[in-house]
C-alpha cells in the first residue's frame, strides 16, 4: 500500500516533533525549524524519524551545518567516519567508515524527512538498497534524494544505533559497519541489533 500524505497541518506538527528531539538548548529559525543553541565544538545530534505513514511534502535542512557520523568499533588509535567513496559519486556509490580527516565526503546534511545528504555529492542521500530487503549485509549506498522511507534514518536520544526507516523491522534492524575489516573501507549495511560496537553512532554538529 503507497505511503499516504497528510494534511499540510500534520506534517509541519511531525516536522517540528522531529526538530525537537534535537539535542541542546533550541531555537527556531525563521522557518520554523529547531536546532541546537551556539555552543563551544562539536555538539551530539539526535533526532526521530517522522511517524510512520508520514510524508514530508517540502522537506528542509534541520540544521543549517552539516553533521558527521563516528564509530566506535575502531576509536583508537583513531576514529573513523561514514564517509563516501569520493571516487563514485553516481547511484549505488559505496558508503565506507575512513578515519576521520575532515574532508567533504565525511559531512552530511540532516533533513527533516530523516534524510542524510551527502555534501560532497549534493542531490544525493544514505539509502538502503531495496533489494536487500534488509537482511544481513543489505547495502547502504547513496543515491539520487526522493523522499522515500529507505532514505529516512533516526538516531534517538540515548540510543547509539542509527535506525533506517523502510527496514526498521521494530528497532531490530540498524545501519552496522562491516566487523570483518578493521581499517578504512569497512562498507556500510544493515544488520540484526547486537549491541555491538560496530552498531554504535555518534553524530556531531560543528559550531
Amino acid at each position: 500500500m503507497p505511503r499516504t500524505t497528510r494534511s499540510a497541518a500534520v506534517v509541519a506538527a511531525a516536522a517540528v516533533a522531529f526538530a525537537a528531539a534535537l539535542t541542546g538548548t533550541a531555537g527556531a529559525d525563521a522557518t520554523g525549524v529547531t536546532a541546537p543553541a551556539a555552543q563551544a565544538g562539536p555538539q551530539p545530534v539526535y533526532w526521530a524519524a517522522p511517524p510512520q505513514g508520514v510524508t514530508v511534502a517540502a522537506p528542509q535542512r534541520l540544521l543549517n551545518q552539516p553533521v558527521r557520523i563516528t564509530n566506535d568499533f575502531a576509536k583508537r588509535p583513531t576514529t573513523q567516519c561514514l564517509d563516501v567513496d569520493a571516487n563514485g559519486g553516481g547511484n549505488g556509490t559505496v558508503v565506507q567508515v575512513w578515519q576521520c580527516n575532515g574532508t567533504s565526503q565525511q559531512r552530511w546534511y540532516l533533513w527533516n524527512n530523516g534524510a542524510l545528504e551527502s555534501y560532497r555529492f549534493p542531490g544525493k542521500c544514505l539509502d538502503a538498497d531495496l533489494g536487500g530487503g534488509g537482511r544481513n549485509g543489505t547495502k547502504v549506498q547513496i543515491w539520487d534524494c526522493n523522499n522515500s522511507p529507505q532514505q529516512s534514518w533516526s538516531h534517538p536520544s540515548g540510543d547509539r544505533a542509527i535506525y533506517n526507516a523502510r527496514f526498521y523491522s521494530g528497532g531490530n534492524i540498524v545501519m552496522d559497519r562491516d566487523a570483518n575489516v578493521v581499517g578504512n573501507g569497512a562498507r556500510i549495511q544493515l544488520w540484526q541489533k547486537n549491541f555491538q560496537s560496530q552498531q554504535w553512532w555518534d553524530v556531531w554538529a560543528d559550531t
